[in-house]
C-alpha cells in the first residue's frame, strides 16, 4: 500500500512538472470561455462588422516610391505585474488571398516579429504618444504559432496608412495565437507599454503576393489612452526609417477621424498549471513524510 501511494505521488508530481513547465496547453483564446477571459491581462476584441478594417502590417503592395515595410503598434496598461505568456492578434489577408505553399493556400505561411516597448507619453514636444525603447522581441516562425479561421458576413476594408487609402477588402478573419516564448516579457503593474506587430509573408512566388493586415478593435468595445501608430522599417524586423505616426479612421469611413485601436489579447499562465504544480508539491511532501516515518 505504501508503495502504491508513493507511485501515485510520483505520477502526480511528474504530471504537475510537465504542466507547470508547459503553461500553454491550449493556445487558442476564446472570448466565450470564462477560463480564457479570467487569465487575460488585456483584451481588445476585433471589429467584425463592416466598420472593421485591416491595416497593412507587412511590405507595401502598392507604392509611388520604393515599397516600405510597415510596423504597427498599440498601447496598453499593465494591471498586474508578471509575465505575458500568450499574445493573440486578429488579422486578414487582402482580397482573402492567402500565401501559397506546396499544398495550396495556407494562412500559416508567414513569420511575425512581436515586440514590447516602453511608452513615450504626450508632452510639449509629442502631440501623441508612441512606442519608445524596445524591451523585448521575438521572431515567430511558421509552426511556432496556431491559426484559427473565422468566416464573417461583413465585407471589411483593407487600409494602407502610407497611401491613406483603402486598397481592397476581405471577408475572412484569422486569429493568430503565439504562446511558445522561452523567455516571456515581464511587465510591471501601473506601466504603459506598446505591443508592436510586423509580418513577413512567405510561400511560393505568385503574380499577386499575399498581403497581411492587423485587425482594428471594435470601437464599441472601448478605447484606451492614445491612438495606435505606424512606422516604416528597413526590411522585416529592421530599424525604423520614419517617425511614428498616429492611426485614425480615413476619410469616408463611418468613424472618420476617430482614434484607431488594434485587436489583441495578452494572457498570463494557466491557473490550472499553477494549481496542478501545487498538488504535485503536496504529493512530493507526502512521499517524503512517509519515507521519513519508515526510517
Amino acid at each position: 500500500m505504501q508503495r502504491n501511494y508513493s507511485i501515485f505521488g510520483s505520477i502526480v508530481i511528474a504530471v504537475a512538472v510537465v504542466c507547470a513547465a508547459s503553461p500553454f496547453a491550449r493556445a487558442d483564446w476564446d472570448p466565450n470561455n470564462p477560463d480564457d477571459v479570467a487569465r487575460a491581462k488585456w483584451i481588445q476584441l476585433p471589429d467584425l462588422n463592416t466598420t472593421g478594417m485591416d491595416i497593412l502590417a507587412t511590405v507595401q503592395p502598392q507604392s509611388p516610391t520604393q515599397p516600405s515595410w510597415k510596423i504597427l503598434a498599440d498601447d496598453f496598461l499593465c494591471i498586474e505585474s508578471g509575465p505575458i505568456t500568450d499574445v493573440h492578434i486578429w488579422g486578414s489577408w487582402l482580397f482573402d488571398q492567402l500565401p501559397v505553399g506546396e499544398f495550396g493556400p495556407d494562412p500559416n505561411l508567414v513569420r511575425f516579429k512581436l515586440s514590447f516597448h516602453s511608452d513615450v507619453p504626450v508632452s510639449e514636444n509629442n502631440p501623441f504618444s508612441y512606442p519608445g525603447d524596445e524591451l523585448w522581441s521575438v521572431v515567430v516562425e511558421p509552426g511556432e504559432f496556431q491559426v484559427s479561421p473565422l468566416v464573417i458576413s461583413a465585407n471589411e476594408q483593407f487600409y494602407d496608412p502610407n497611401l491613406d487609402q483603402i486598397i481592397g477588402t476581405d471577408t475572412m478573419v484569422y486569429q493568430y495565437n503565439f504562446d511558445r516564448f522561452d523567455d516571456p516579457f515581464v511587465q510591471t503593474e501601473g506601466t504603459i507599454y506598446w505591443l508592436d506587430v510586423q509580418a513577413e509573408v512567405l510561400g511560393l512566388p505568385t503574380t499577386q503576393p499575399a498581403v497581411f493586415g492587423w485587425k482594428t478593435r471594435d470601437p464599441l468595445d472601448g478605447h484606451y489612452n492614445d491612438d495606435a501608430t505606424f512606422a516604416d522599417t528597413d526590411g522585416f524586423a529592421g530599424p525604423l526609417l520614419t517617425e511614428w505616426n498616429e492611426l485614425r479612421y480615413p476619410e469616408g469611413h463611418p468613424f472618420e477621424g476617430q482614434s484607431i485601436d488594434m485587436a489583441f489579447v495578452l494572457t498570463v499562465p494557466e491557473p490550472g498549471s499553477i494549481g496542478l504544480a501545487a498538488i504535485g508539491a503536496v504529493g512530493l511532501g507526502c512521499c517524503i513524510w512517509r519515507r521519513r516515518r519508515r526510517k
